[in-house]
């Protein structure tokens, strides 16, 4: 997370003279946040630049936002989704 909250703010600073970062909320297991937010919360996106992996939220609204990502459950792999993980393990493993 440390990396990731450095990169924004490489990022950010491209475009602003002072960036205050403040992470609200991390989730484990849960690759399934990212479409989800995009889609569900699309009319809060707010482009910098040639950036577009940022939104706008007042006060209330981060409030819900953040419940409704708290309401999520973990991303628990299918059978499918486990043996196409260990097919890929195997063919790195064959590779080395």
């Amino acid at each position: 997370m440390v990396k990731r909250v450095a990169e924004v703010k490489i990022d950010l600073l491209a475009h602003y003279s002072s960036v205050a970062i403040r992470v609200l909320g991390t989730w484990q297991h849960r690759g399934n946040i990212e479409l989800y937010f995009k889609h569900r919360y699309q009319g809060f996106n707010y482009p910098i630049g040639s950036l577009t992996e940022y939104y706008k939220f007042n006060t209330e609204d981060v409030k819900i936002v953040l419940h409704d990502l708290q309401q999520m459950q973990p991303k628990i792999l299918s059978l499918d989704e486990i043996d196409i993980l260990e097919e890929n393990t195997s063919l790195i493993q064959v590779a080395v």
